[in-house]
């Protein structure tokens, strides 16, 4: 008895070594670059948020779009600490994941004891895409951290049946619903919690009363945020990237240590495997052995371990979270509960894009099920590690997570070695700040108003900036161009071009400089916008005024008489 107590004791310490080692290292992996790369166009919304938080645009519609407030409140006392550079905006996010790390081990220490909390560590802490979110000024980072906490809290709330972990887990619903409405999608799953229970119709019992008070307190918040948000356009943008075939599929490899990572993740991409496509294993090959060849080993070893280790099922070593109650009692309840937390939130997005409206983005709004993958795919390791025969056991260990672990090493250090230039919306700012004043009009067109605030903001811009058609002021991260169509048709174009012509005439009577941003414009007339802009270069010929380009290197006209 004294030597088991010794053994745990031993096992503990080990486990908080390796915790704190791989946090630190994560943390290194996280911090390091964060002002490197300029923000990019869902960045820049970021700051539009923050920097109205206190002083909402009259008539503007950014609260009902913005449905990840508790974040935007949050960095902005964040940033009235740090300063509003693009590494303080992003510190935040880096300081999220860096604490998803422990919090993860944990997850899988109580799940599953030692060997899965340390492989655990090593997975989270080298996960590309866990740094690839760490690197960006978005809520994603602080969202996974706190689906990380719930699935903890859900965990031994199922296992100990006490209610102040079923409090402390509704709270954390709760607040990952506010913090991203796509946490709906894990609602459902959540009744996996029954499979790490000691009494199932308890833990029933208690996951209906939490979860009807949940759904209950968030019900108002639905109807005033997230249903204007879902209504109200922007969603046409994810439909090209959704494959009902292999949307989940796409999901778990993108989940992988070096697993397929899409188009949309910009620098992580193109470390990646961006350009994989199932069922063709040319465009494979066509990647090359540094983008390829770690996304294939890390693919089949996961399958080979998966296999190996549900063929002989053994029970998770014991964990004793509180006073000796083992929450591996039922060999394979692990598996269960997180297969659920994995699967069950895929699932539903699945069904919700393919048979209401196209939302499933992988690798963006399915990360709320990368925390339970991360644990279930440690606990699947550690099981089949256990099988290997104890003279063997310990290379084995070394070999899988070794290998895994340099599979994720090789797009990281792509993903650091890409060194961007400045963005054009950075020199396009720098160019106007330095040629305007307090008089200055500058029009935009489509996303170029977004693109350009925080930038414009760095720089010291000076001047007014107003888009085309005048309503996209209201209307941060998403252009519905098939109602700006149906506003040519009904007039409400030409007023608005009207508008914007006399208050350009305003400005030029006033002796002001009025600049045009003509990247949005296609030259050909073939663009699907073009009827809307066509609409505004009317009005400016018919007034008699001139474009010119300012810069041409920029895109920036200058309108004259």
């Amino acid at each position: 008895m004294a030597g088991l107590e010794a053994d745990k004791a031993a096992m503990k310490r080990r486990v908080v070594i390796a915790l704190t080692v791989f946090t630190v290292l994560g943390s290194v992996l996280r911090f390091q670059g964060l002002g490197v790369r300029d923000f990019w166009f869902d960045e820049s919304c970021t700051f539009i948020y923050v920097h109205n938080l206190f002083d909402w645009p009259e008539g503007s519609n950014l609260l009902v779009e913005s449905t990840n407030l508790p974040y935007y409140f949050l960095l902005r006392g964040w940033t009235s600490l740090f300063g509003d550079s693009e590494a303080a905006y992003r510190s935040l996010s880096a300081l999220a994941a860096s604490l998803t790390i422990p919090l993860l081990g944990l997850v899988a220490f109580r799940l599953s004891g030692g060997l899965a909390a340390i492989v655990c560590a090593i997975l989270a802490a080298l996960n590309p895409i866990d740094i690839h979110y760490a690197h960006e000024a978005r809520a994603y980072a602080l969202w996974i951290l706190l689906v990380t906490a719930l699935l903890l809290s859900l965990s031994q709330a199922g296992a100990t049946g006490r209610k102040r972990w079923w409090c402390l887990h509704g709270f954390l619903l709760l607040l990952c619903l506010h913090l991203h409405y796509f946490t709906i999608y894990l609602v459902p799953a959540t009744v996996a919690v029954v499979f790490v229970a000691q009494d199932r119709k308890r833990a029933l019992r208690g996951w209906l009363i939490t979860t009807s008070a949940v759904v209950l307190a968030f019900v108002p918040y639905f109807i005033l945020a997230v249903w204007p948000a879902s209504r109200g356009g922007g969603g046409s943008w994810i439909s090209p990237y959704f494959d009902a075939y292999s949307a989940i599929p796409r999901s778990l490899w993108a989940f992988l240590p070096a697993g397929a990572y899409p188009g949309h993740l910009r620098g992580l991409s193109l470390a990646s495997v961006d350009t994989v496509r199932f069922g063709n294993p040319f465009l494979i090959m066509a990647n090359g052995i540094t983008r390829a060849l770690p996304a294939a080993i890390a693919l089949g070893l996961a399958l080979f371990v998966l296999v190996r280790s549900f063929r002989g099922r053994v029970k998770s070593e014991t964990a004793s979270p509180s006073g000796g109650r083992d929450l591996a009692t039922v060999a394979g309840s692990p598996h269960l509960f997180l297969a659920g937390m994995t699967l069950g939130p895929l699932v539903v997005a699945w069904l919700y894009s393919a048979f209401v409206r196209p939302n499933y983005l992988v690798g963006r709004y399915d990360l709320v099920a990368w925390p339970a993958f991360t644990v279930w795919l440690s606990i699947v390791v550690a099981d089949f590690v256990r099988q290997v025969p104890k003279p063997k056991r310990r290379v084995a260990s070394v070999l899988v997570v070794g290998i895994l672990a340099a599979c994720s090493l090789m797009p990281i250090a792509r993903m650091a070695a890409l060194r961007p230039p400045p963005t054009f919306h950075h020199e396009r700012a720098r160019f106007l700040a330095q040629n305007t004043d307090e008089n200055s009009l500058v029009v935009a067109l489509n996303y170029d108003r977004d693109y350009l605030l925080y930038y414009l903001h760095r720089h010291g811009f000076k001047g007014r900036i107003v888009s085309f058609p005048s309503w996209l002021d209201n209307q941060v991260g998403w252009v519905d161009t098939e109602a700006d169509l149906a506003a040519v048709a009904d007039g409400r174009i030409r007023r608005a071009a009207d508008s914007l012509k006399s208050a350009i005439e305003q400005v030029l009577n006033e002796n002001g400089k009025v600049y045009l941003l003509l990247d949005s414009l296609d030259p050909n007339g073939t663009g699907e916008r073009e009827p809307i802009y066509r609409a505004l270069l009317d009005r400016l010929n018919h007034a008699g005024l001139r474009l010119t380009f300012a810069d041409e290197r920029t895109q920036v006209l200058t309108v004259e008489r």
